[in-house]
């Protein structure tokens, strides 16, 4: 007898739907795109139901069950079942929803009903149902509740909450909890006196508001709002001020925010000379929509009378205005000149983070065939070198082997020296839901961040330690039987040196090296153990450190023991601070790799590149960032071009480096405003900034995605990869690249094993994750999954070793550094925005107990000293540091961090010891 077949599908209004599994009524009907849409107010997608509002009422009926017939549900939160026959419109029905709006009109003021009104971008406006339902207030508009008139809350630099416009449907209390997980919104009082609440005080100021700006975009009547909404809504109370601006004139442009190396899809919308405001892209893998306050609100910058917006050559030792004519034979004439005279080492280039991948290319391209020299290196050097050069060794390949996605299929997640709700908002606030919904979280980092709230473990070494912690993790899993003997044994080597080395009392010594109990350490290896695979989540506390490389292979070690590496839910996955920094480094901006981590001395990628390429640089490898500094330090390197970098600010010893560059006969630098480093410079050139040009940036899961012009650039500044054509052109080099896109083309040629399938046609507005070999690839979403680039997974044998900075004599505490939430980088671009009212200086954190200890009160001034400079700091007493250690941030230059800073770094990968600095203070 043939097997009954089941008729998953009910009917709405007529048409058969197909029933997918959980689906309610309201998600079936959406996903129908019905002619006549079911209304909702209070349902969020991605929230558990509410139910609050009642719009979304139908009419069910099922034979199969007739005492259903003709029955008013909710839609948003009612199974939908097999026969259900579902009528989402009727004169009862249309009555119902009128009779609940009208209700509402009731409890708001006299006049609302008559101001301009606006709702959210995401889910259903209010009053277009007022409209729609001829819903009214009573019997007469103007008998609407006349109470006392609420102000409007504009404590906060960017956020607006006009009560008089709320209805308390709770889709803000929702998405803040379930999107970001702040939690900031509470619903107060019942019946008419209920009404929103914003954290403690009813102000977004004093609340833990990180300005995501989400529930501007949820709210549907909007009572909450943003300054950059508040122009376009002119009737919006007289104290709000109007615009002239009209709406008609405004356009969208979906781009890549140029902030983190997250990678978010936003929609850009201009008058044409401005930016009006940025919206998140729903439909961006990255982000769906959500953004950070940096990314929504930080982009002020770019109108800032600040800009540079003409070239500047130094002359009698002032910086004057030139034409790009002059500018660009001036450079090349330069050029030219000193590498006859002192050979092409005597050259350097330091390509921008900040930039496109075409303008990475196209400079490193020059430097290498226009002038012979391979002294070309990126800020990758001063962050993710020791992280690349890890992962390379051990995997086969520099980059993240997960994407961003596998946080929401994870099951246990370590985050390592890293800080995702500041650095990395979006990443951070993901992180966060999975935690929510079951997901097991372990937090390694001297510091108590945000996440150590939501974490099951809190493992607080003492900073420079990872090596030895990570080392002991290993030993346990081992010794405990948390490993995976199979994907060890298929895929892996080094395991017996690996599991001989561990032997011993390993665990008791780590324990006294890092500060961290036993007992925490084997719990931690327990849940690694336990919940494999693991996505580990990694940054700078691990890299920027003299142990930088082993700190990272060491962990690796963890991700291949458990067998998570390649799999869904795990992996490695490190965070890029900077937006393009992958990008940067996957160019060949490195001094010993040609574009897609191709060795400079291979004969094979020589003849390959000079095919294309007509011409090659040297084999010996080039000089880093460090080295190009000490070698300027010595007259060795005579000139430097600097693209879209502060090195004046964000390098570490300082003083040396500002010695450095006072040396040096030609400095070049493309920037957007007249930083430490510009000023210092004999020639300046004007940048576009990432909404003024076309491109691609690579983010930190590897997705190449497109960068589009928003808006012209200020007076006469030029994209960056056009100004390079242009110099290598005055050098002679033909280039004649019509466009970014040709330049990308170049790119899938010479590195066709990473980007061969990537075009600008192929890009769209999602973009490709490299690998992406052939024009038929799609794209890789998760690296080794069936084998190792490398063939077989290194595990290694690394041993702690002190660093330089630990326990100097008469400096006992010490200093880490990193970013806030609300700046980024040296702050060239959001200290030129209302950022600034968020967080107006650098603070140096310092734990209750060194504080008492050193007669140090909160907002005093204090001087702190290291080996290499010392600067005077305003102190904040905080809990999040842990006795012994001090946190500082580098965004403000008025702080000199990196005076403090030393000149060590990873033996390996050259990257400097930002992390670790021994320092003492002077009340």
């Amino acid at each position: 007898m043939a097997e009954e077949t089941l008729d998953l599908t009910c009917s709405i209004n007529g048409a058969a739907v197909v029933i997918n599994s959980g689906d309610t009524i309201l998600s079936a009907a959406r996903r129908a795109s019905l002619a006549d849409p079911i209304p909702t107010l209070c349902y969020r997608e991605g929230s558990s139901p509410d139910g609050g509002c009642a719009l979304c009422l139908v009419k069910v009926s099922n034979d199969k069950d007739p005492d259903t017939t003709g029955r008013l549900v909710s839609a948003c939160h009612t199974a939908v079942q097999p026969g259900d026959r579902v009528t989402t419109r009727t004169p009862d029905i249309v009555r119902n929803r009128r009779e609940i709006l009208s209700l509402m009109l009731n409890e708001l003021p006299a006049g609302v009903a008559s101001r301009t009104r606006g709702g959210g971008r995401r889910g259903g406006d209010f009053w277009q149902l007022v409209d729609e339902y001829g819903a009214r207030a009573g019997k007469d508009t103007n008998t609407v509740a006349t109470g006392k008139q609420q102000p409007i809350e504009r404590s906060h630099p960017y956020l607006r909450f006009d009560p008089e416009l709320c209805v308390t449907c709770r889709r803000c209390v929702h998405t803040c909890e379930d999107l970001q997980g702040q939690f900031v919104f509470g619903i107060g009082n019942r019946g008419a006196d209920v009404q929103l609440l914003i954290g403690s005080n009813d102000r977004f100021a004093d609340s833990d508001c990180v300005a995501c700006g989400a529930c501007v975009d949820e709210c549907p009547t909007g009572a909450l709002f943003d300054r950059d909404r508040e122009p376009d809504l002119s009737s919006r109370r007289s104290s709000a001020g109007s615009s002239n601006r009209p709406l008609t004139s405004l356009t969208s442009v979906r781009t890549t925010c140029g902030y983190c190396g997250v990678g978010c899809g936003i929609h850009v919308v201009t008058d044409g000379m401005r930016v009006v405001r940025i919206d998140g892209a729903e439909a961006s893998p990255v982000n769906h929509g959500h953004l950070c306050a940096k990314g929504r609100y930080a982009h002020g910058f770019q109108a800032s009378p600040e800009r540079l917006t003409t070239p500047l050559l130094r002359q009698n030792d002032e910086l004057v205005e030139v034409s790009w004519e002059t500018a660009l034979a001036w450079l090349a004439e330069k050029l030219t000149t000193i590498r006859a005279e002192s050979g092409a080492e005597s050259l350097g280039a330091m390509t921008s983070s900040r930039s496109t991948n075409e303008a990475n290319y196209l400079l490193q391209k020059l430097f290498r065939t226009c002038l012979g020299s391979n002294n070309v290196d990126n800020c990758a050097r001063v962050c993710h070198a020791s992280t690349a050069l890890a992962l390379r060794t051990v995997t086969g390949t520099g980059a993240a082997s997960a994407s961003f996605a596998d946080i929401e299929s994870a099951q246990c997640i370590v985050v390592a020296g890293a800080n995702p709700t500041e650095a990395h908002p979006i990443v951070g606030a993901r992180i966060k839901q999975a935690v929510r919904r079951g997901a097991r979280l372990i937090v390694i980092d001297p510091r108590r961040i945000e996440l150590t709230e939501w974490a099951d473990l809190h493992l607080a070494l003492k900073p420079g330690t990872n090596v030895a912690l990570f080392n002991a993790l290993a030993k346990v899993l081992i010794e405990a039987g948390l490993i995976d003997h199979d994907y060890i044994d298929s895929r892996l080597e080094g395991f017996a040196a690996l599991q001989a080395f561990l032997a011993g009392d390993l665990l008791n010594e780590a324990a006294e090296v890092c500060g961290v109990d036993v007992r925490d350490i084997k719990a931690a290896a327990a849940l690694i153990g336990e919940a494999a695979p693991v996505l580990f989540v990694h940054g700078l506390g691990l890299s920027e450190l003299t142990q930088g490389t082993a700190s990272v292979m060491t962990l690796c070690n963890l991700g291949m023991l458990t067998g998570s590496i390649g799999k869904p839910g795990g992996g490695m996955l490190p965070l890029r601070g900077q937006n393009n920094v992958q990008g940067n480094a996957d160019m060949g901006a490195l001094p010993n790799l040609f574009t897609g981590y191709q060795p400079i001395n291979d004969p094979k990628v020589r003849e390959h590149v000079n095919s294309i390429w007509g011409i090659l640089p040297p084999e010996a490898p080039g000089l880093t960032i460090p080295e190009m500094i000490d070698a300027a330090a010595e007259g060795r390197i005579r000139g430097l071009w600097i693209q879209g970098e502060d090195v004046a600010q964000s390098d570490p010893n300082q003083t040396h480096v500002l010695g450095a560059l006072e040396k040096l006969d030609l400095l070049v630098v493309q920037e957007l405003f007249m930083t430490g480093t510009a000023e210092r410079a004999h020639l300046v050139l004007p940048a576009a900034a990432s909404l003024e040009q076309e491109g691609t940036f690579t983010n930190g899961e590897r997705r190449i995605q497109r960068v589009r012009q928003s808006l012209p650039p200020p007076g006469e500044a030029r994209p960056d990869w056009l100004v390079v054509r242009d110099v290598a052109n005055c050098l002679g080099a033909g280039w004649d690249y019509p466009d970014p896109a040709a330049v990308m083309d170049e790119i899938a040629r010479v590195a066709p094993h990473l980007f061969g399938g990537v075009s600008y046609a192929r890009l769209g507005d999602d973009g490709l994750q490299w690998p992406c070999p052939s024009p038929q690839h799609a794209g890789t979403m998760r690296v080794h999954e069936k084998k190792f680039i490398r063939g077989r997974g290194q595990l290694v044998s690394v041993d702690h070793v002190p660093s330089p900075e630990h326990d100097v004599d008469a400096y006992p505490l010490l200093l880490i550094t990193g970013r806030v939430l609300q700046h980024y980088n040296v702050g060239t671009m959001t200290r030129r925005t209302p950022h600034t009212e968020l967080v107006t200086k650098d603070w140096l954190e310092i734990s209750p107990e060194d504080a008492a200890r050193s007669g140090i009160s909160d907002q005093a001034r204090v001087r702190v000293e290291s080996r290499y400079g010392s600067v005077e700091l305003t102190a904040k007493i905080s809990a999040r540091v842990a006795p012994g250690t001090l946190f500082l941030s580098f965004h403000f230059p008025e702080s000199h961090t990196n005076v403090l800073t030393g000149p060590h770094v990873d033996p390996d990968s050259h990257c400097p010891e930002y992390k670790l600095t021994a320092v003492r203070l002077t009340a």
